[in-house]
């Protein structure tokens, strides 16, 4: 790894530095690095979160959007029941009216002595 310098201290040998630095100057070489490190991080964490929150605005512009198209949708098909209810209210009118006639034909025939074996 390092390569540490030795010295004598009060009788003792102690690691002098680390490839030929004082302590002093590793020290702050270490918090240079450190304030580098943290400054990236920060700036990465800030970047992420920005990117972050265009993406939600997007996806809230986008959602509001489907939310109308969906909400036109809805009325779009109340209004195709209502439509479909009401045809289906003339068919039948219609159809009973038809069934009517119908009896109002064959009573007519029978008075007037018609019936369809006779006239065909």
């Amino acid at each position: 790894m390092g390569r540490f310098y030795f010295a004598f201290v009060g009788g003792e040998l102690m690691p002098h530095g680390v490839f030929g630095l004082g302590w002093g100057e590793v020290v702050s070489l270490g918090t240079l690095i450190i304030v580098i490190l943290n400054y990236l991080k920060t700036s990465l964490s800030n970047t992420a979160h920005e990117a972050n929150r265009k993406d939600m605005e997007d996806l809230k512009d986008k959602l509001t959007d489907f939310k109308v198209n969906v909400n036109e949708l809805t009325q779009l098909l109340k209004q195709v029941n209502n439509d479909l209810g009401n045809l289906t209210k003339r068919v039948n009118h219609h159809s009973a009216e038809i069934d009517e006639l119908k009896i109002d034909v064959a009573q007519i025939k029978e008075r007037i002595g018609m019936n369809d074996e006779n006239h065909k």
